[in-house]
Parts: C-alpha cells; sequence; structure tokens
C-alpha cells in the first residue's frame, strides 16, 4: 500500500471510483454501503433513463442515473451502486451505479460551497478525480425525482 493510500480517521478518507473514463471521490461518511450491482426495477411514474428502483435489505431504494443527475456518460458496464447518504442522515439515501471501485484515498472532504455536485477537482493517484459532495448528490436527487413526477402529471 503506497503512502497515500494509508488509513486515517474516518472523516479524512475518500472512496474513489470510477464511471466510464473518469475518477470520482466522496467522503467515506457519505457512504452507506457499496453493494453489488442487480436488477433495477422500473418505478411506473418515472421514466427508466431517470431512475429505478432496487431492493435493498428490505427496503424501496432509489437509483438515479448519473445523467439525469448532472450529465455525466456512463459506460454501461456498472458493476456496483453505491448506497449514498447527505452525512448525518440515513433517511436521505439513494444508490447510484459505479464501473469499479478505485480504493479508499487519504483527504478531508471538500468544504461545503455552492450547490454543485462536484465540490472541486484534485489529483488523486497521478489523476484528476471530481471529489463529490453527497449532500448536494441527495439534494439533485430530490430535485430530479420531484420535476419528474411533475412532469407526469
Amino acid at each position: 500500500m503506497s503512502p497515500d493510500r494509508t488509513v486515517t480517521g474516518a472523516d479524512e478518507r475518500l472512496l474513489t471510483f470510477e464511471i466510464a473514463d473518469g475518477l470520482y471521490a466522496l467522503p467515506i461518511d457519505g457512504v452507506l454501503e457499496v453493494a453489488e450491482m442487480c436488477r433495477i426495477a422500473c418505478i411506473p411514474s418515472m421514466p427508466k433513463d431517470v431512475a429505478g428502483v432496487v431492493n435493498y435489505h428490505g427496503d424501496a431504494l432509489p437509483v438515479l442515473s448519473w445523467r439525469s443527475l448532472c450529465d455525466i456518460e456512463t459506460s454501461g458496464q456498472e458493476a456496483n451502486f453505491l448506497v449514498i447518504t447527505d452525512r448525518g442522515s440515513d433517511v436521505a439515501r439513494l444508490g447510484i451505479a459505479v464501473d469499479r471501485i478505485a480504493g479508499l484515498v487519504n483527504g478531508r472532504a471538500p468544504a461545503a460551497e455552492g450547490n454543485e455536485i462536484v465540490a472541486e477537482r484534485r489529483s488523486i493517484d497521478g489523476r484528476i478525480a471530481s471529489v463529490l459532495d453527497p449532500r448536494q448528490i441527495v439534494a439533485r436527487a430530490k430535485q430530479v425525482i420531484e420535476s419528474s413526477f411533475d412532469q407526469r402529471s
């Protein structure tokens, strides 16, 4: 394990993952679980390309597409999904599909500023990674779901 991958306190770690050719990171305290991709069921009142739902420990967990959240194109080869929360609350949670988990790295969460999903870009293992804000992902997911229902009414 290289020195920059040494594990420290949970508030100082980022989970890195890939979507298509991009490297992304989330503060580990915003990730409840990494799960294997499973069949995503359609939500009858929602377009399939926006969101679906999976059985998550007996509860319905919405899984949103990256395209609907922030216009990120995916490879279609998603192997896992992350169950994320808006930090400190496991009530507001959702799933997001990822191609590959890269691992845990040292790094503090970006300071909360603005309302962008990508809070900052930084170098991780020699690549530029987009560090995401879980609170903004959950907030954007709520907007996407609500606007999708409003359009169908």
